[in-house]
């Protein structure tokens, strides 16, 4: 992280307050016309707080607050969030409101929407740790969007390759009737299809956007199936496989290095980390030996050596221009969406280049695979279990919708709700991909689970019968309070679902929301 110091907004230990929520936030308010922009850091505890960097506390004349202002590295994440109005900010810092009975004898931050972090004391813990992920992908989202103004707010140090990053997802179906004991079934998963489909990523002007999809059945095991579920096959892309020629085309797939040189790294996006770690070794990639990186905390905060404003030390350009998502990819793997290639960053002539000391240090090598846990994301955005989940019933539940095998009058795509029913690698793995930015580009983690909850009282979702989930696991009854489908906001945003570009074509369509 780069070195940037904050003033926390209300709560405990606040460098802020006044006598009152509403007095503080007429204060904010009053002090600039951006006064609903705000950084959240979240502690490693997962405990979160409501900053400003001293930069812009200093320019909105706050007054010089007596205690020293927090240190980036005192959080794990820095990422932005928005009130749309005074309401709303004054519900904010009502939350953050600190409780000040000390029951157990110690001072900590007792508010509404901390105490339960802070009951454990300030150390990391696998929640604060997942919280934090959760914002990384908010901030990256935003990045690619061009949405953050001041990124050097946010403590940013960003990778030199961040901008040749590419988002892939990949799916699997198991056989749900495996009785073998789970050593053996994460040994040797009985896998009836995968997919992976690589996206572009979103911009200023698009979202995320689907230019190739591979479904591949294995041929071993295209007689078995799963009960109570029907199986989809994709019009032109699907395939049948045995399975040594899927074992080549994945560790292709998945290789750091081509014909001698460096793939690009890629964000890759799965749900159930733990059981696609073992279907992936079980055809030969192993994600350890690799060194993957789980999570993408390190693109975005990356040593200060390798940040992306040092890549003229590498051989190019300093390019000032917003984040470019759309780099040219590799297209080996069945690419059916043509698309417009865009203009890599100037290389530095030979001559051009001055002396290097001979005691600079060796280059980083990017890793070849940051990996993002969709299924984590939604788990800890809603704090409900999920024990049954499946991919399409966690994207009806975040109000994806899926695209209809059939067209409208003119050839016009329609779009229709998920149907859990149905199972399909290649579909699911387009699905991973818009689940991901359906949480990704909207508000943040506490903020966003409020809004989904709020829609869920008005509107349940319909809970099926029987889901097979990803994991091979043992049957049992769905719990309708396990399905969440959260759409209302007091923005737009949540209000239309979100639309992927068609599932089963090449065009590109404006979505505006």
């Amino acid at each position: 992280m780069q070195r940037v110091d904050y003033y926390q907004i209300g709560g405990f230990k606040a460098h802020l307050r006044e006598n009152s929520s509403d007095a503080l936030a007429d204060r904010l308010l009053a002090s600039s016309r951006d006064g609903g922009e705000f950084v959240l850091g979240m502690r490693p505890n997962g405990a979160s707080n409501l900053l400003l960097p001293v930069r812009v506390f200093q320019s909105r004349r706050l007054g010089r607050p007596y205690q020293q202002p927090w240190s980036a590295l005192d959080f794990v994440s820095l990422s932005p969030i928005q009130f749309a109005n005074k309401r709303e900010l004054v519900a904010k810092l009502k939350m953050m409101e600190s409780n000040k009975k000390k029951s157990d004898g110690r001072p900590r931050d007792r508010s509404k929407a901390n105490t339960e972090y802070t009951a454990g004391g300030e150390g990391p813990t696998e929640e604060g740790s997942a919280r934090a992920t959760f914002e990384h992908q908010r901030v990256f989202y935003r990045l690619c969007q061009d949405t953050i103004r001041c990124p050097e707010d946010y403590a940013l140090n960003l990778a030199r390759w961040f901008r040749e990053v590419h988002i892939v997802s990949f799916a699997f179906n198991l056989w749900a009737s495996d009785m073998s004991s789970l050593e053996e079934r994460q040994k040797n998963p009985r896998v009836l299809d995968l997919g992976w489909t690589e996206f572009d990523a979103p911009t200023d002007s698009e979202d995320l956007r689907a230019v190739s999809t591979t479904h591949l059945t294995l041929e071993e095991n295209r007689f078995l199936v799963n009960r109570g579920r029907t199986r989809l096959t994709l019009p032109d892309i699907s395939q049948t496989m045995p399975r040594a020629s899927v074992e080549k085309l994945l560790q292709d797939l998945f290789a750091p290095e081509r014909d001698g040189e460096r793939k690009p790294p890629k964000l890759l996006l799965v749900y159930d980390e733990e059981m696609t770690r073992h279907v992936l070794r079980s055809f030969g990639v192993d994600a350890d030996q690799l060194h993957w990186v789980q999570g993408i905390k390190d693109l975005l905060y990356c040593p200060p050596a390798e940040r992306v404003h040092d890549h003229a030390a590498y051989g190019y350009e300093r390019d000032d221009r917003r984040y470019n998502a759309r780099e040219p990819r590799d297209r080996s793997y069945n690419s059916k969406w043509p698309r417009n290639r865009s203009h890599s960053p100037t290389r530095r002539r030979p001559g051009d280049e001055g002396p290097r000391s001979r005691s600079s240090p060796p280059r980083m090598v990017p890793p070849s695979v940051y990996l993002v846990d969709v299924r984590t994301m939604y788990r800890n955005l809603m704090r409900v279990p999920t024990p049954n989940d499946t991919v399409p019933s966690i994207a009806k539940a975040l109000n994806v919708l899926d695209t209809s095998m059939t067209r409208g009058e003119d050839d016009e795509v329609i779009y229709e709700a998920i149907d859990p029913q149905y199972w399909c690698a290649g579909r699911e793995s387009r699905l991973i991909g818009y689940m991901w930015e359906e949480m990704a580009r909207q508000e943040s983690i506490d903020e966003q689970r409020v809004q989904r909850q709020r829609y869920l009282r008005e509107e349940p979702v319909e809970v099926v019968d029987e889901t097979i989930a990803a994991v091979a696991v043992d049957n049992g009854d769905m719990d309708p309070n396990d399905m969440i489908q959260p759409v209302a906001q007091s923005t737009p945003a949540l209000r239309t679902a979100a639309k992927p570009v068609g599932m089963y074509d090449s065009e590109e369509e404006d979505d505006e929301w």
